[in-house]
């Protein structure tokens, strides 16, 4: 077979079904058997290299392409031992996954052509592209998956079921509920909480589609929830694992930035002049502190800082919140394969809910221990799943013990409230109008105050690590238990050596007294 490379001569493929004009740069491999190809989809110029019509031109994307799974699908399923002709939908170049509404491509081709349609190449995710070539000018591919976690279109149209069930699990998670605020003001809009803040948080290559031609993503209303293709990258399997758009592993907080997770959850962790304004202190705190910076932090308390175990973990965040393990039933038959795209460190596996993808998502009667600790007991850290549960149990004990002197949020506002509202010693403050106090003792959070003090610095740690739905870190001192401890610790005593003259602040439990001193000597 000879490929026509000339720029000067247009391709004329007439023994084709499907023939097209191209300039040069697009070649099209002659056979001695004219397979009856399809009209819209090129699908390979050469099946034997594995090089796509579309890679002719695409030189750069045909080679990173080359690198991923998605290059060797075919090949994946045949050796798989269970290959089914319903398998091909996904497996092939087709119409299934990208919009188009038909089942041409593999499909539609004599057998002898359908090589040249196997593994899931360019035009499966982006469109049939034959009036491409025909008018590169005038006719362009879906640039890139329409934003939607249904079953009709993108990545998840293969990516669910029992086996890997991605889509499943990814509607459920947090991720997938998350709301896409596209008329709200401020940095929510523009940083993660939209589809399109998403994307330029993760440096994501090349515009996503609202649905049809024209729509202006930042006035348009979308489907709430994160796509798979934020976080992945279709085209790059070399730089970070799983084609990640940014890389798992960390040295500390400093690499946030570079940090999949850590680029959206790290974000106002810190306390700062700014901070101190802000009705709910940190802002999605799990990534600092994972690493040891998070929270209010004086020099008083000394060195504390540094991540546990946790935060040195290959993989971090991944290792535990991404756990991939099968979930059997009652009788010992597998179920589904939990894929970790719950995005639960500890899920409560439910084999009866597989439309779910096997998570149950209903925390009431889910006790700690009916929750899979399976990631914890296999992550170098904790011999079994039930020293990693009876952990847990401790640290979350002792940090809610600790939190409860400063705060009780006893109405579940997720605000601190004076007295009678909320309990603890903060509220206490709060009731004695320290607000308008001189000096280091006023308890100012809003306007034009930032001058630091005691009791805003307690009130900053409170929210930060003291309450699961206030935007804070959320985990009851997991993600760091040493770290969180101490913070929490030095924090209590400083409130009550700051503010002894106050007789409010006192009752401290002997167990929380015996505690604080172990956690200061950290």
């Amino acid at each position: 077979m000879k490929p026509l490379h000339s720029k000067k001569h247009l391709l004329a493929a007439a023994a084709f079904v499907f023939a097209f004009a191209a300039v040069g740069c697009v070649s099209d491999e002659e056979t001695g058997t004219n397979p009856t190809r399809d009209a819209s989809f090129l699908g390979y110029s050469n099946p034997d290299t594995k090089q796509t019509t579309c890679g002719n031109c695409h030189v750069d994307v045909q080679g990173e392409w080359k690198q991923t799974k998605h290059a060797n699908a075919w090949a994946t399923l045949q050796a798989s031992g269970h290959a089914q002709p319903f398998c091909s939908r996904c497996h092939t170049v087709n119409g299934s996954t990208n919009g188009t509404g038909d089942t041409t491509g593999y499909f539609t081709v004599s057998a002898d052509a359908q090589p040249f349609y196997q593994d899931v190449q360019c035009e499966a995710c982006h469109g049939p592209g034959a009036n491409h070539v025909s008018a590169p000018g005038e006719s362009q591919p879906i640039p890139t998956f329409k934003v939607d976690n249904t079953y009709a279109d993108g990545c998840t149209a293969c990516h669910n079921s029992s086996h890997h069930p991605f889509a499943e699990q990814l509607a459920i998670s947090r991720h997938g509920e998350m709301p896409n605020w596209e008329g709200a003001a401020g940095s929510c809009q523009v940083n993660c909480h939209t589809v399109w803040g998403a994307q330029t948080q993760m440096a994501a290559r090349g515009p996503f589609r609202a649905g049809e031609s024209g729509v202006n993503p930042l006035t348009t209303t979308l489907p709430p929830g994160l796509t798979c293709q934020l976080c992945h990258e279709p085209h790059d399997a070399v730089d970070n694992p799983a084609q990640l758009r940014l890389g798992l592993v960390a040295a500390s907080s400093a690499d946030s930035s570079r940090h999949i997770c850590g680029k959206c959850h790290s974000r106002g962790a810190e306390a700062n002049a700014a901070s101190w304004k802000s009705s709910r202190a940190a802002h999605s705190a799990q990534f600092a502190s994972l690493m040891g910076t998070a929270g209010w932090h004086p020099a008083s308390f000394g060195n504390i800082n540094g991540p546990a175990r946790h935060g040195t973990q290959e993989g971090s965040c991944a290792t535990c919140h991404m756990h991939n393990a099968a979930v059997n039933d009652a009788s010992g038959a597998f179920a589904v394969q939990n894929v970790g795209h719950s995005f639960e460190v500890i899920p409560c596996l439910n084999a009866a809910s597989l439309g779910t993808g096997g998570i149950d998502t209903a925390a009431a009667g889910c006790t700690d221990a009916q929750r899979d600790f399976s990631a914890c007991g296999t992550s170098n850290c904790h011999g079994s799943q039930e020293s990693a549960r009876t952990a847990m149990e401790r640290t979350q004990t002792e940090v809610r013990a600790l939190v409860a002197l400063l705060w009780v949020d006893t109405d579940g506002d997720a605000t601190i409230d004076s007295l009678p509202i909320d309990q603890g010693w903060i509220p206490k403050l709060l009731q004695h109008d320290r607000t308008r106090v001189a000096g280091q003792k006023r308890l100012a959070t809003t306007g034009a105050d930032t001058v630091e003090t005691v009791a805003k610095g307690a009130r900053f740690n409170a929210l930060t690590f003291g309450h699961p739905t206030n935007h804070g870190d959320g985990s009851w001192g997991v993600h760091n238990p040493g770290y969180i401890r101490a913070m929490l610790a030095n924090t209590v005593n400083l409130v009550r050596s700051t503010y002894a003259t106050t007789d409010t602040l006192a009752g401290v439990p002997p167990a929380v007294e015996a505690l604080l001193a172990r956690a200061v000597r950290r």
